[in-house]
């Protein structure tokens, strides 16, 4: 197997410097806008670093070795080469091995998948409130009639943000984009005019500094390194939105643009407070000339805005992967691009998403309130991706145990590391957003333990189709008129509901066809590679559709246009579809997850939607399987 799954429909060389732009709006909106708030955090009160040279010197190498090792090292050079069929994110990882493992390897991989999940969707709820508010509350520099109206504009703007989610990533990147170059632009320009003039600040680099700095000052250094956590978050979105672009953009954007002017950023803030000390308060602003201050504002204002998109493009590749592995209810889908498979919008998590974000800023209303409880999500996902790339390397990659310690035993030695310094926090604010973590491993863990209950109850009834139609009479042919369709997701099986049908009947239609679908990693699958057809007994056909991403399945139309040997009428045929109904038997808390599956499955998206057979053409036949704890 190769290291990188091909990324279906990725564009040619001519598109790359297209996506390179929309890819700066949709994914570094986070990161990009971390020198506004993070270097000062070093030197706040809570961590208590003075503003001398070894100090600085030191903070500035904590800063830039974490994008060194964390984002360029980890993220777009080693894990990023992994993806699943494009798409990326830590749940990428778990679907890469998951059916490769066993036992407790196996709980092991599903149990950080389940993990990364929550995490990242507390930190998806977190960062468009704080970002949002961030940014108003930056607009209140220019008017100071804005503060009192903080929340409202938030949700405004919120309000607009997800309601432009159903233009797809690419169109919002497309807007964005070009923002963001000029935001990336800007903050260079305004660092290097301050290592010009403090040209010794480039020692910074040196990691030989943020080592003198640990051992001169090693509580003051790990505490920093809770400040320092500030300038990645937004990394683990860097990988997961990478099913909305490929891996070639994102790595051009952020080794070319994104990654050289945060250094020099930073480096401009670091000398800019050497040379004034009192400037450390705001050392950002500080960088921009007076008459400069207003634009700078304005365009800040737009950046940490547009932060929030990084977090809701993952969100829907974080959610499309875990329907996948069976960890989430299947929801609707709109693919957004024709080319670009990773291009989606699920309006379910968008709803839910905004919800949650709108809720948070109404509780808070306040970036500081909430700014305390960053990192430790970001860094708890830190963890989960270093455990399942190592395993993906060891298992899919064929490394040997050596290579594997080499690479992903530092990496998580210092992901620990942000992670530990982070654990702090929970008393001052992290408390809410690991709440918000627990629900939804709770909810994320009912719904994969009942699925799974769910599918080896349905395995144990299940006949093989060729063994149910051989224990047929060839009189039971015919006995119902017309065309019965069973619209099924495996076609190996009976239906449940023709063995039903013929057990009520004694026998089933004068043709039958059982049909099952399948998603290509095409875009739009030709019609002459649409179905397969096989001929079974007593005139059976099992035809197996296949669609590209970006199509809407349609049954009805797909079966008119086959070569059935016989006219088919799509509209005077019957379509029949399974139904289960969850019951649990039993109380008690283990009882619990069981419950909360069966409200899930009871709500979640039929496959009679995903067929594409309309409502008034199609049959539900229902059967009741119970659940004990």
């Amino acid at each position: 197997m190769s290291h990188e799954n091909r990324h279906s429909g990725t564009p040619r060389r001519g598109a790359v410097a297209l996506l390179v732009l929309a890819a700066l709006g949709v994914i570094y909106g986070d990161i990009g806008t971390s020198p506004l708030y993070a270097f000062q955090a070093a030197f706040g009160p809570d961590i208590g670093l003075t503003v001398d040279e070894p100090s600085v010197f030191g903070a500035l190498s904590l800063f830039v070795w974490a994008l060194i090792i964390v984002v360029t090292i980890k993220y777009v050079i080693v894990v990023m080469r992994a993806s699943n069929n494009g798409e990326g994110g830590t749940l990428a990882l778990g679907a890469l091995v998951e059916h490769l493992v066993k036992g407790r390897q196996r709980a092991l991989v599903i149990g950080l998948s389940m993990l990364a999940i929550a995490l990242f969707a507390a930190d998806a709820v977190l960062t468009p409130s704080v970002s949002v508010l961030s940014a108003i509350e930056g607009a209140s520099l220019i008017n100071s009639g804005f503060e009192e109206h903080e929340t409202e504009f938030a949700l405004v703007i919120l309000t607009l943000l997800f309601l432009m989610q159903r233009w797809g990533t690419g169109s919002i990147g497309r807007v964005f984009g070009p923002i963001m170059l000029l935001w990336f632009a800007v903050i260079a320009a305004l660092g290097i005019v301050q290592i010009v003039q403090y040209p010794g600040v480039l020692r910074a680099i040196s990691p030989t500094y943020a080592v003198e700095l640990a051992l001169r000052e090693p509580v003051l250094a790990f505490l920093a390194l809770g400040a320092v956590t500030l300038a990645i978050t937004g990394v683990e979105a860097l990988y997961a939105d990478m099913g909305h672009f490929g891996r070639p953009p994102i790595a051009i954007s952020w080794s070319v643009i994104v990654f050289p002017a945060l250094v020099l950023c930073y480096l401009g803030q670091g000398a800019l407070v050497l040379g004034d000390p009192r400037k450390i308060d705001n050392p950002f602003y500080a960088l921009v000339p007076d008459g400069l201050i207003l634009p700078m504002v304005v365009l800040a204002t737009v950046a940490t805005v547009i932060a929030s998109q990084a977090v809701i493009s993952g969100m829907y590749s974080l959610a499309q992967q875990a329907m996948q592995m069976g960890l989430l209810p299947r929801l609707p889908i709109v693919h957004t691009s024709k080319t670009i498979r990773g291009q989606i919008n699920v309006p379910v998590i968008t709803l839910i998403m905004f919800i949650g974000v709108a809720a948070t800023v109404l509780i808070f209303q306040s970036s500081s309130r909430l700014v305390v409880a960053y990192g430790l999500t970001v860094t708890g996902t830190l963890i989960c991706t270093t455990i399942l790339a190592a395993i993906v390397a060891r298992v899919v990659w064929r490394w040997s145990p050596l290579v594997v310690a080499l690479v992903y035993v530092p990496l998580g030695v210092v992901d620990i590391l942000f992670f530990s310094s982070n654990v702090i926090k929970i008393l001052h604010g992290a408390w809410f957003t690991v709440s918000i973590a627990v629900v939804i491993f709770v909810v994320v863990r009912s719904w994969s333990t009942g699925r799974e209950r769910l599918l080896a109850e349905a395995a144990a009834r299940a006949v093989p189709l060729d063994e149910f139609l051989a224990t047929l009479p060839a009189s039971a042919r015919g006995r119902l008129r017309g065309t019965g369709v069973f619209l099924v997701r495996l076609s190996q099986v009976a239906p449940g509901t023709l063995i039903k049908l013929a057990d009520r009947t004694g026998g089933i239609y004068e043709r039958t066809l059982i049909v099952s679908i399948s998603t290509a990693d095409v875009p739009v699958v030709a019609e002459e590679e649409r179905a397969e057809i096989e001929e079974l007994q007593h005139g059976v056909q099992r035809i197996a559709l296949r669609y590209g991403f970006a199509e809407q399945p349609d049954v009805p139309v797909a079966l008119g246009r086959l070569a059935l040997g016989e006219p088919f009428d799509a509209q005077a045929a019957d379509y029949l579809i399974g139904r289960d109904s969850v019951a649990v038997t039993g109380s008690g808390l283990r009882s619990i997850p069981l419950y909360l599956f069966a409200a899930m499955h009871r709500f979640s998206q039929g496959r009679s939607e995903f067929f594409g057979v309309p409502p008034e053409l199609m049959t539900a036949i229902g059967r009741r399987i119970e659940l004990k704890p």
